[in-house]
């Protein structure tokens, strides 16, 4: 069996339950680095988190399956700030062409191309580095 990577987290909790979440629809799965992560959270960094692996034949089936996830959540989460429903995703890719742009991603952040993920209130405007919570 060839394994992909296809999720990383710093916090085993929410790896488990994505692999909760892959074992209930019959996917094939297991979390590399955990035990390492868990025990000491400050190799985080340096081994780059708990991965998440996936059979190949079943990788597109599993990004498909975390999305849905979370757009269910994000329907459910109120904004923190302004109590509304209308969370949306915002994804960016920063992929220079040029030299220069590369040689100062690769300063900055180590690699040549970066990416983030942010959330955003539809209502507010109000962005989050993470996802809101919800008690």
């Amino acid at each position: 069996m060839n394994f992909k990577q296809v999720a990383t987290y710093d916090n085993y909790m929410l790896a488990n339950m994505t692999m909760g979440l892959m074992t209930e629809n019959d996917i094939k799965c297991q979390l590399k680095d955990e035990n390492i992560i868990t025990m000491d959270p400050l190799l985080n960094a340096a081994v780059g988190g708990i991965k998440l692996l996936v059979e190949e034949k079943d990788y597109d089936r599993a990004l498909a399956l975390m999305l849905q996830a979370e757009n269910d959540y994000l329907k459910e989460v109120p904004c923190p700030k302004c109590s509304s429903h209308t969370l949306v995703v915002e994804e960016k890719t920063n992929n220079p062409q040029d030299f220069w742009g590369k040689l100062k991603n690769q300063v900055l952040y180590g690699q040549t191309s970066t990416y983030s993920k942010n959330y955003r209130c539809s209502n507010c405007k109000e962005i989050f580095s993470e996802l809101p919570l919800s008690f």
